[in-house]
C-alpha cells in the first residue's frame, strides 16, 4: 500500500489586511476536510483588482505573525510565492509550481461561491481542473452548482469582518484582528487615517 498522500489546501487572496474572517475560515477548513496544512497565498496583485493598500512582504508578514500568535505553526503556513513575484498572480502557476515541487502532495484551493460562480473565466480553466480539487465557501448553506469534470466540496462559513471595511475603518481591528497584527499595522503605518 503506497503512502498517504498529504492533503493541502492552498488560500489564496490579498489579506490586505488579514482579518479574524479569513482565520476562523482557514480552522474551519482544517478541521471539517481534516486537511494536514493550509498554505495561505497572499498575492502581489490580483488579475481582478486595482492594486493592495500593504506590499506583498507586509502582508506576507502579517499574516505569518497571526499565524505564530494563534500558534497554528504545526498546520498552518504562508508563501511567499506570489507575493514577491511583482506581477499579476494567476492561480494556475501557483497550481503548477507546487504541484511540480510536491509531486506527493493532493492540493485543494479554497474559494468563494463568487470566484466558483467565475472560475471558466479564470486563467487556464483547464490546467487548473486537472491540478486542483476546490473547497467552495458558501453562506447560508446555498447550493453549489456542479461544473462538469471539476472536484469540489462545499464549506458553509460567515464571518461580520471585511477587509474594505477595516481600510476605511481600523477602530474595527480591536474585535477583528489579533492584537499582535494590530501592533505591527500601526508600527507600519498600515489603515491608518490620515
Amino acid at each position: 500500500m503506497g503512502k498517504k498522500r498529504k492533503k493541502v489546501a492552498i488560500f489564496g487572496g490579498s489579506f490586505d489586511p488579514i482579518h479574524f474572517g479569513h482565520l476562523r475560515m482557514a480552522e474551519q477548513a482544517h478541521q471539517q476536510f481534516d486537511f494536514d496544512q493550509i498554505l495561505f497565498m497572499p498575492c502581489f496583485r490580483s488579475p481582478f483588482k486595482d492594486g493592495t493598500h500593504a506590499n506583498g512582504v507586509q502582508r506576507w508578514e502579517m499574516l505569518r505573525i497571526a499565524i505564530n500568535t494563534l500558534d497554528w505553526q504545526n498546520w498552518a503556513d504562508v508563501s511567499g510565492y506570489e507575493a514577491t513575484r511583482e506581477e499579476p498572480s494567476y492561480s494556475w502557476q501557483t497550481a503548477q509550481h507546487l504541484s511540480e515541487k510536491n509531486p506527493d502532495t493532493e492540493y485543494h484551493w479554497l474559494l468563494g461561491t463568487d470566484q466558483w460562480e467565475q472560475i471558466e473565466n479564470w486563467a487556464e480553466p483547464e490546467k487548473l481542473r486537472q491540478l486542483l480539487s476546490f473547497v467552495v465557501v458558501t453562506r447560508n448553506n446555498t447550493e453549489v452548482r456542479e461544473r462538469d469534470g471539476w472536484r469540489f466540496q462545499s464549506m458553509d462559513f460567515d464571518h461580520p469582518a471585511s477587509s474594505t471595511q477595516l481600510r476605511s475603518d481600523f477602530s474595527l481591528a480591536e474585535e477583528w484582528m489579533p492584537k499582535a497584527v494590530r501592533d505591527y499595522c500601526r508600527a507600519e503605518s498600515l489603515y491608518q487615517s490620515s
